[in-house]
């Protein structure tokens, strides 16, 4: 009798346990969702960092390697080269002049050497070295045995670091006779990877023999050797202590990375997983006093604890009633309290993961009544979202409050919205209760709903009447409870997914019939269809059906798929049940539903067909034969034209922007941005329209300008290639020539001539 008089106090320390460890579920939970997609996040966006880095590096050798090509067109050079040359001072000289230009017009570089192979003599930019063969000994050395046309090192030169890049000279020639070495200071690297003291984590980079060539950060190299380098090169799996990003081996093999501790990349989430994590554990010890405590209290006066739960007796006196409300209160009302704060804390954090796609998931519902599902992909979204199709046939609801404008002159607007709020959940309640359902607003106080059944041995007479039931429950429960009525359009039942767009529409088409009905009606679609002697019934296929197959494939530039579709009119050859007539009335009346729907999205729509020459044809060859060529061939055709103009017309501002641009750094994000323009449609437009891609055109674009510029002023090379986004004119020229076949100063002394004569 004591257990059974204790069941309320059991039962309050059992959902305090329980609710303590859902708590620390959830929270677990939570975090894992969060540092997963944080990551992912993350790991994107170190991708782009470095990838930019990557970019940054191999621009900064292609600047070296154009200057290198540029000095090895030196005629004192190819003295050099010459093998048993004799050294001329004068040339020397000049050698030395412009290896100490490029030194100052390349970022980062210290000094400049030239090494003669013959005679192992090695001429320099800096002129405090006094022994250029002991510092860059090991650097030619090491260059030697490595067998290539060029490399980079990072020595150790006098206890002092040394970064060099040694090439060949001449470069496309098949006996090298000359080594330039370009010493970078360290500056370099921290201009690509920054400095320690501003990096959180480490960015560093790998060689093509897999060793660390740089680092910044503050992890030290031998952390990096030990813990990031492996997980690289996949010799064992990642670390959950450190996360990393990198990479794929790109300029001369080498292999951009960032490593950061997990710890101080998740510092935050970390803290907050902590704080619920002790906040549960804080719980659950509470639970664990207090089921000791009340256990105690159990075993000392089990009557005691029975007086706290039941009622007051009639007959028991003021000062014991009083007594047993402060025991209620000192030994439950706290816990009491305390249970409510978790329990309300769980639904919060519950709500919050409910709301992680409540937008999207209304978004893709209002599509699928829209268009239906013909795809795998449509069906796998279903499932993402957790929407749940019985197979046992479905059918729409179009529910619509009666007099809605009229509410809006006699309640506020969050009266209308909890009024809305309820429909909705009285409508997604009735149908759960027969079968599945999905809903969505569908305008002003009008709602779409789909609703499926189960599979099941009964008839189909039967899944009508339960689809009708639940309208009928809907219906009357408004009219009960609500300050207004509502009248609900059915679409015909079906079991096909890829007409829930045509049984939506049903729906909406059978509220049309409310002015002849009236309101706060129940409309199915099928009191109103227009079939003699039920010959539809008995057809091999539906003529809405295939209706709106046919707008599918019209609207998907697809017209085999349409005639396809169309072809399955030959299904009706040889019925002897229908009339021609009739035949003749629905695919009348299929033209001009197909001719509306199709010329809605146009911005001129065709003209209909006149009737007299639907009357002519007298044969369902004829009709299929009319379909394709009038109605499938000439939509189609309309719907390209369209297709084509949207994408002249927005070719020709793409164009017309860059040419006015094209003095700016420009990118087409940014183009099609200030036009208001979606970037895939702009490089779309660019490939159909001008055959080329964006850069190509921008190219060109510049190289025309500088045509112009060339003939009709006197700019310098050296400012057109500034004005154009080139690093340096060498550049410029190298590519204008590329282009036109000329360089610059031959195109502009070419073009004159030909304006003189």
């Amino acid at each position: 009798m004591r257990l059974q008089h204790s069941k309320k106090a059991q039962t309050l320390i059992v959902m305090l346990l329980l609710t303590s460890l859902c708590i620390t579920a959830m929270g677990y939970a939570v975090y894992r969702i969060a540092t997963d997609t944080l990551a992912q996040e993350v790991q994107s966006a170190y991708h782009v960092s470095l990838q930019r880095t990557q970019d940054r590096v191999q621009n900064y050798f292609k600047q070296i390697d154009q200057s290198v090509l540029q000095f090895e067109k030196l005629p004192a050079l190819e003295s050099l080269i010459m093998p048993g040359a004799e050294e001329n001072n004068l040339e020397i000289l000049t050698l030395l002049e412009t290896m100490l230009r490029m030194q100052t017009s390349i970022d980062d570089v210290d000094n400049i050497a030239l090494y003669r192979i013959s005679n192992k003599r090695l001429y320099s930019t800096n002129h405090q070295v006094t022994a250029f063969q002991e510092d860059y000994g090991a650097a030619i050395a090491k260059f030697e045995q490595t067998d290539k046309n060029y490399s980079f090192f990072n020595l150790t030169v006098k206890q002092a670091p040394t970064t060099v890049y040694i090439r060949k000279l001449p470069i496309f020639q098949g006996s090298k006779a000359l080594y330039i070495i370009i010493h970078l200071n360290q500056q370099f690297f921290d201009h690509i990877l920054g400095s320690s003291n501003e990096a959180k984590g480490n960015y560093f980079i790998l060689d093509e023999d897999h060793q660390l060539l740089q680092n910044r950060g503050i992890m030290d190299t031998s952390r990096l050797m030990a813990d990031v380098v492996p997980e690289i090169l996949q010799e064992r799996p990642a670390s959950d202590k450190l996360f990393t990003a990198y990479l794929p081996p790109s300029y001369n093999g080498w292999i951009f990375g960032f490593a950061i501790p997990s710890e101080e990349l998740f510092t935050k989430i970390n803290g907050i997983r902590n704080v619920t994590f002790i906040l549960a554990a804080i719980l659950l010890a509470l639970a664990v006093l207090v089921t000791i405590l009340s256990t105690n209290r159990l075993w000392r006066g089990w009557k005691d604890i029975v007086s706290l739960l039941d009622e007051p007796a009639a007959d028991t006196g003021t000062i014991h009633s009083a007594k047993k409300a402060a025991h209620r209160d000192n030994e439950f009302h706290h816990i009491y309290d305390k249970m409510q704060r978790i329990k309300e804390t769980r639904d919060e954090l519950k709500e919050q993961v409910k709301e992680l796609t409540p937008e999207i998931r209304e978004a893709f519902i209002r599509n699928m009544l829209q268009k239906g599902l013909r795809s795998q992909e449509d069906l796998d979204k279903c499932e993402r979202y957790q929407i749940e199709l019985l197979s046992g046939g479905y059918s729409c609801y179009c529910v619509e409050i009666d007099q809605y404008k009229s509410m809006s002159g006699i309640y506020s607007e969050i009266d209308l919205y909890y009024f809305r709020y309820g429909l909705s959940l009285v409508i997604q309640e009735v149908m759960d209760g027969k079968g599945k359902g999905v809903i969505t607003r569908h305008g002003e106080g009008r709602f779409l709903a789909l609703i499926s059944l189960e599979d099941t041995a009964g008839s189909l007479d039967a899944s009508k009447a339960a689809i009708h039931e639940a309208a009928t429950t809907i219906r009357d429960f408004i009219e009960q409870y609500f300050p207004f009525t509502v009248s609900i359009g059915i679409s015909l039942m079906r079991k096909d997914y890829a007409y829930i767009s045509l049984s939506s529409q049903e729906a909406e088409d059978a509220l049309k019939h409310k002015l002849v009905t009236g309101t706060n009606e129940i409309i199915p679609i099928e009191e109103f269809r227009r079939e003699s002697d039920g010959a539809a019934s008995a057809l091999p296929i539906s003529f809405r059906e295939l209706e709106n197959d046919v707008i599918y494939a019209i609207r998907s530039l697809d017209p085999e798929l349409a005639y396809r579709y169309i072809d399955r009119l030959g299904e009706l050859q040889g019925l002897r049940t229908i009339s021609y007539q009739w035949l003749q009335s629905q695919l009348t009346e299929m033209v001009f539903s197909i001719y509306r729907t199709v010329g809605s999205t146009l911005r001129k729509p065709s003209a209909e067909p006149l009737m007299s020459d639907l009357m002519q044809l007298a044969t369902l060859e004829e009709w299929i034969a009319w379909l394709k060529s009038q109605v499938v061939d000439l939509l189609s055709s309309e719907l390209q034209q369209e297709h084509r103009k949207h994408m002249l017309k927005v070719s020709q501002q793409l164009t017309a922007y860059i040419h006015e641009h094209n003095e700016e750094d420009l990118r087409l994000e940014v183009c099609c941005k200030s036009l208001n323009v979606p970037t895939s449609i702009g490089k779309q437009a660019l490939k159909e329209v001008q055959d080329t891609t964006f850069s190509d055109f921008l190219l060109q674009s510049r190289i025309e300008k500088a045509q112009s510029w060339l003939i009709h002023s006197e700019m310098s090379i050296e400012e057109m290639s500034s004005r154009l986004q080139y690093s340096n004119a060498q550049n410029f020229s190298r590519t204008f020539k590329k282009v036109i076949g000329l360089p610059p100063g031959q195109y502009r002394k070419d073009a004159r001539e030909q304006l003189r004569t």
